[in-house]
């Protein structure tokens, strides 16, 4: 479809203008739209390269073993491959929008594009119903189903070449957008709309889970303060027979990916045989039992409440970002972006690409949110310090 932009004042010198002139000042007219975005993009793609490499390090070499942790890390390493190929890529695709230089660049920019808000999306679904399974096993599964999801895409996107109707002469140009031999076909279209509808349906199943694991945790806390109270010196054996059923971990009913090590399975009370070995260790027994009640009290709710906080928030905005891109993605399919202006244009692309936000934000939140990881910034800055004098 051809689009008339508005010529510039020397028509006569365009005339006489080469089919490459007319595209260099094509091409200045769409980069003094579109930098605004592409400076917007290079600052996220800067703060998420050293922001990722930072929760690669803690996770992988300070942080304690968990389900949680390799979800994370899972997280990381998509939202880093995508800080040193997708955001370069489409800063290039947006400063080159008219001459595309490298084909298989827009490829690689395509595939990977896709590949991350898959596997982003599936990591963030099995953190909410994964309960109790084996995390690697889990990772493994969601980079081999975003992989499957994503291969139709470098046969279907790509570089095309278009012809534009520019100051009264029509210019040819190519363009990182569907591939050349799908520029006339709905298939880009209808691949756009079933993956649409997968990861909507799992995005609202993920946010209807999270609601209610939220609303578990909250519902625990009080009983968990009610429940998981210690024997005093002061109880009769009739009381402390009544604290011979052993209070576990898994009876708080949370998912093992989020309340730490699935593993630690540490009673809180104690059981005792009879009335008479009640009677002549309850001074004994009360110490323990209170040492070990204080130690679960603090660290299981609280680390689980702090974990679904994080999840629930990286959920929420993911949720928004990406249903806003893959409306966006399937105009785009539909052949929206040559109807707009280079201005329209470049809010669309800001409107597109507010999805980068996914492979930035999650430093930020773990630093907020998780005491463990905030520690160990610390620690980084304590040694830097010394170091320095």
């Amino acid at each position: 479809m051809a689009i008339n932009f508005a010529a510039p004042n020397d028509s006569t010198t365009m005339t006489n203008s080469t089919n490459s002139e007319l595209l260099d000042s094509l091409m200045d007219e769409m980069r003094a739209a579109v930098t605004p975005v592409s400076v917007f993009v290079g600052i996220e793609m800067v703060i998420g390269f050293f922001g990722n490499l930072l929760v690669l390090y803690v996770f992988l070499f300070r942080y304690h073993h968990c389900n949680f942790r390799y979800f994370v890390l899972s997280l990381a390493c998509l939202d880093f491959t995508s800080t040193v190929t997708t955001m370069p890529a489409e800063i290039l695709s947006q400063q080159f929008w008219y001459t595309y230089p490298f084909p298989t660049v827009c490829t690689i920019k395509s595939f990977f594009n896709m590949f991350t808000i898959s596997g982003e999306a599936l990591c963030l679904f099995v953190i909410a119903v994964d309960r109790h399974r084996k995390a690697l096993v889990l990772c493994f599964f969601i980079f081999a189903t975003a992989i499957l999801i994503t291969l139709p895409v470098p046969f279907l996107f790509g570089t095309h070449n278009d012809v534009k109707l520019y100051a009264g002469r029509n210019v040819t140009v190519r363009v990182c957008e569907k591939d050349m031999a799908y520029v006339n076909s709905n298939m880009p279209f209808n691949y756009a709309l079933s993956v649409q509808g997968i990861l909507a349906t799992s995005l609202l199943i993920m946010f209807i889970l999270y609601v209610k694991i939220f609303r578990k945790i909250s519902g625990k806390k009080t009983n968990f303060k009610r429940d998981a109270g210690f024997v005093s010196n002061s109880d009769t054996p009739r009381k402390c027979e009544k604290r011979t059923s052993v209070f576990t971990i898994n009876e708080v009913e949370m998912p093992g990916t989020l309340a730490g090590n699935t593993s630690d399975n540490t009673s809180v009370g104690y059981a005792t045989d009879n009335d008479s070995a009640c009677s002549d260790a309850k001074k004994t027994a009360a110490e323990p039992v209170k040492r070990t009640t204080r130690h679960h009290k603090s660290k299981m709710p609280g680390s689980a409440r702090r974990k679904t906080y994080i999840s629930l928030v990286l959920t929420v905005v993911f949720l928004l970002t990406t249903a806003l891109y893959l409306v966006l993605l399937t105009f785009i399919t539909l052949g929206i972006l040559e109807t707009l202006t280079n201005m329209q244009r470049a809010f669309y692309f800001l409107g597109f690409r507010l999805v980068f936000i996914n492979h930035v934000i999650n430093p930020l939140v773990y630093g907020c949110l998780d005491p463990q990881f905030t520690k160990v910034l610390n620690d980084v800055k304590k040694c830097c310090r010394r170091k320095n004098t």
